[in-house]
């Protein structure tokens, strides 16, 4: 079978899987498991999501802080390694990427807790 053929039966069966796909009814869970994931589950993640953001946004002394970070940085440059200073900038930029992650994290799980939980 050439290249072509190949990609025309993958194109169908994606086409075919999206049909099926959106027929589907959404899952929905027990109100038992609903009620664990309300009272285990979600402090836990609201824990997490605080205490990562507190580390990232936290002083020059808090190990893994942006700001810390920005420090070693600096301290690499005033030392002539650029090559340190430039692997320290971009895991400043991971930081910021994982601030928008947690940020997003956080409003999908008060989302939840709004809708599922109620106003605990």
């Amino acid at each position: 079978m050439n290249i072509s053929r190949i990609g025309g039966l993958v194109a169908g069966m994606l086409l075919l899987g999206a049909g099926t796909a959106s027929a589907q009814e959404p899952i929905t869970s027990s109100p038992e498991k609903v009620q664990k994931i309300c009272s285990q589950r979600v402090p836990r993640v609201e824990q997490r999501v605080k205490a990562l953001t507190d580390r990232i946004n936290g002083s020059p002394e808090t190990l893994g802080s942006k700001k810390w970070i920005e420090q070693k940085a600096a301290d690499a440059r005033s030392a002539g390694n650029t090559a340190r200073a430039d692997v320290l900038d971009a895991r400043l930029k991971l930081r910021d990427a994982q601030l928008v992650k947690l940020s997003k994290a956080a409003e999908r799980v008060a989302k939840f807790k709004s809708e599922h939980c109620g106003s605990k």
